[in-house]
C-alpha cells in the first residue's frame, strides 16, 4: 500500500483526475448525465450538504438494544458529538453461544456481494465449504465478488460508471469521500432504505435495530437512508508493530518523537536479511506532527491541513524515510503492496493499519507462528510534547442494495444483512467468523474458537461487512485484547475536536476530487521525486482548483451550526 489514504494510488487519475467521478460516469455510460456536477452558485458545489447529526434522528431506526453478552473489560465513554465510544472487550469467550434469531433469515434468494478484503483471497463458493455452510444457515445464498481493499476505489468506481452494480455493495467511507458527485450518483444507483427502516419500521430487522443511531446518522445521504452502516471504533488507525521481534531484538517500543521513529528505522532495517522497518506509516505521521485531521478553526478563519505550519516538516521527515531506504520496496515500488503478509514473514516490522488488522493477523498468522504478536506503538508527538489522534466518525463502513429491485428482494437483503449484524456472544457471530466447529475449527483454552488449516484458507471477512454490530474488541487472544484496550482507553484523551464535531457534511464534489490528485504530488514530493519546496506550489494549486471554494462551504457550516 502507498503512502496515500487507505490504498489511494496514482492509477486513480484514470478514474477521477481532476474532473471528478461525474465525467468518469458519463464516459463510461452507467450513471449518464445525472451524476454531473449540478450547476449554481453556492461554494462547494456537487450536492454537499450539512447537517447537526441530531437533525437527522428522524430518519433513522427506532433504537432497540440487544440483551448480549457484556464485555469483561470497560471502554471509554465517548463526550465529543458524533465520536465513536472505545468500545468494551472480551478476554473470555461465552461457553454457550446463543442464536441471536428464531428463524431463517432469507426465503432462498440468490444475491452478489462486492465486498473488499486486506489479504489473500478465499476459494470461491463452489470450493468453499465456509461460505456453503454460512449461506445454508442464512437460507439465501450469497455470492461474493471479493475485490482487493488496496484498489478497492478504482474497482467501486469502475463499476459504477458502468452501471456493473451487484445487488449488494459495500463501500468505505474512505472511498467515498475521494469520490466526486458520489452524493447524487447514491441516488442513482442505490435503493432508498427510508421505507423500509425508519422509526419503528425497523422491527422485523431486530439486529439492525440494536446499531447504534449515531451510525444511522452518517448513513443518511440527500436526506435519505442510504445504507446500514457498519460502526467504527473511535480511531481511524493505529501503527502496529511485531510485538514478539521487538521483543526478541531488544527494540525500542516506546519512541517518544519522530527522531527516536527514525533511529528505530534504522536499527531495523537490514536488507540482506530482507528485513525493513516501514510499511506504509505516513497518515499516522500526520498526527505525530500535529497536523489537523482536515480544518482548523483559528482566529476566525479555516485553514486546511496542507496549509499548516506543520504539513511541511512532516514532508521533510517521511522524505528522508523513503531516501534512507528504510521502507520495504514492495510498498515503494507498489500501488497494493500486501503488508499484511509482510508484517506477517518479518519483512516489515511497522506498519499503518486499523486496529480491526490486529485481530485479522492474528488469526491469520498464530496458527503457522504460535510466537506471532502485535502490539500497537504509543500515541507520541514528533517533538516530544503533548500527541494528538484524528478520531472515526459514528461509521466508517456502509453497504449499499442495489436501486430498482422487487420489494421483497429488498426485504430479504436486509434480512441477511439483519443476520449479519449479530453481536458477539451469539451463534450467528459464531459461524459467521469462525465456520463451523469440527471443520473449520476446534475449541481451544476456555473454549475459545481457533481456525484450523481449512479455516485459515476459507474463512474470510465477508458477511461481517455486510452488517455491522456494536463494536466490542471480541478476539480470541486475551492478551492482545488487554493491550488494544489499554491502548485506546490511554490515547482518548488526546482525541483531536474538530470544528465539525456532530455535524454530518457530505463533502463538496471539488474537494473530493481534488484530494487524490493532490496527495499523489505529496508522494512525490515523500519519494524524493520532488523538492519539499514544491508544497507552496501545490497547495497553491489545490486552493485555486476548489480548495478555496470548499473553505467557503465550511465557513458557511460553522455559521449555520453556530460555530463561527
Amino acid at each position: 500500500m502507498n503512502d496515500l489514504p487507505r490504498g489511494a494510488t496514482t492509477s486513480r487519475r484514470g478514474f477521477l483526475g481532476l474532473v471528478g467521478l461525474s465525467a468518469t460516469m458519463v464516459a463510461g455510460g452507467g450513471l449518464l448525465s445525472a451524476c454531473s456536477t449540478p450547476s449554481g452558485p453556492r461554494p462547494g458545489s456537487g450536492g454537499a450538504t450539512a447537517a447537526a447529526a441530531d437533525r437527522l434522528t428522524s430518519l433513522t431506526p427506532t433504537y432497540t438494544a440487544f440483551p448480549g453478552v457484556k464485555p469483561d473489560v470497560p471502554g471509554t465513554v465517548s463526550t465529543l458529538p458524533g465520536v465513536p465510544d472505545v468500545s468494551g472487550g472480551f478476554t473470555t469467550y461465552p461457553a454457550a453461544p446463543t442464536a441471536a434469531l428464531s428463524q431463517k433469515a432469507g426465503r432462498g434468494g440468490t444475491y452478489k456481494a462486492m465486498t473488499p478484503l486486506w489479504g489473500p483471497p478465499p476459494p470461491g463458493l463452489a470450493d468453499n465449504s465456509y461460505f456453503q455452510a454460512v449461506n445454508a444457515d442464512i437460507g439465501a445464498t450469497v455470492e461474493f465478488q471479493i475485490t482487493d481493499g488496496n484498489v478497492y476505489g478504482d474497482k467501486t468506481i469502475a463499476r459504477l460508471a458502468a452501471g456493473d452494480i451487484p445487488e449488494i455493495m459495500v463501500i468505505p467511507s474512505w472511498e467515498i469521500e475521494k469520490m466526486a458527485d458520489f452524493n447524487t450518483a447514491v441516488d442513482q444507483a442505490f435503493e432508498d432504505l427510508t421505507p423500509y427502516l425508519q422509526g419503528d419500521k425497523v422491527k422485523p430487522y431486530p439486529l439492525l435495530a440494536n446499531l447504534p443511531t449515531a451510525a444511522w446518522q452518517w448513513s443518511v445521504w440527500n436526506n435519505k437512508l442510504m445504507a446500514v452502516p457498519y460502526p467504527t471504533e473511535p480511531y481511524p488507525y493505529a501503527l502496529l508493530y511485531r510485538k514478539d521481534l521487538f521483543a526478541k531484538n531488544g527494540w525500542n517500543e516506546n519512541p517518544t518523537t519522530a527522531d527516536e521513529l527514525y533511529l528505530l528505522g534504522k536499527e531495523i532495517t537490514d536488507p540482506k536479511a530482507k528485513r525493513w522497518a516501514f510499511g506504509s506509516i505516513h497518515e499516522m505521521m500526520w498526527p505525530t506532527f500535529g497536523i489537523p485531521q482536515e480544518w482548523r478553526y483559528e482566529g476566525g478563519k479555516l485553514v486546511y491541513k496542507y496549509e499548516t505550519p506543520e504539513f511541511e516538516p512532516m514532508l521533510a521527515f517521511m522524505q528522508k524515510i523513503y531516501k534512507e531506504d528504510l521502507v520495504h520496496p514492495n510498498v515503494v515500488g507498489s500501488k497494493g503492496a500486501n503488508e499484511k503478509d509482510l508484517i506477517g514473514a518479518g519483512q516489515i516490522l511497522v506498519y499503518r493499519d486499523g486496529l480491526g488488522g490486529w485481530k485479522e493477523l492474528l488469526q491469520q498468522h498464530t496458527g503457522k507462528n504460535p510466537e506471532f504478536a502485535l502490539g500497537a506503538l504509543p500515541l507520541f508527538a514528533h517533538d516530544g510534547g503533548t500527541p494528538i489522534m484524528y478520531h472515526n466518525t459514528a461509521a466508517g463502513i456502509f453497504t449499499f442494495i442495489k436501486k430498482g429491485l422487487p420489494k421483497e428482494k429488498v426485504e430479504e437483503i436486509l434480512s441477511i444483512l439483519n443476520w449479519s449484524a449479530a453481536p458477539y456472544g451469539t451463534k450467528e457471530y459464531e459461524l459467521a467468523n469462525f465456520g463451523v466447529e469440527g471443520k473449520h475449527f476446534t475449541r481451544g483454552a476456555n473454549g475459545i474458537p481457533e481456525l484450523n488449516d481449512l479455516g485459515r484458507k476459507e474463512v474470510a471477512p465477508t458477511y461481517s461487512f455486510l452488517g455491522g454490530r456494536p463494536l466490542f474488541v471480541d478476539w480470541p487472544f486475551p492478551e492482545a485484547v488487554k493491550l488494544n484496550m489499554e491502548w485506546q482507553n490511554a490515547g482518548f484523551k488526546y482525541i483531536e475536536k474538530i470544528p465539525f464535531d456532530g455535524i454530518r457534511v457530505q463533502r463538496p464534489s471539488k474537494m473530493s476530487g481534488l484530494q487524490i490528485p493532490t496527495e499523489d504530488k505529496f508522494t512525490d514530493i515523500m519519494r524524493g521525486r520532488r523538492p519539499v519546496s514544491d508544497l507552496k506550489q501545490i497547495v497553491s494549486e489545490w486552493r485555486r482548483d476548489g480548495g478555496d471554494e470548499a473553505r467557503d462551504f465550511y465557513m458557511k457550516v460553522l455559521r449555520d451550526n453556530g460555530r463561527a
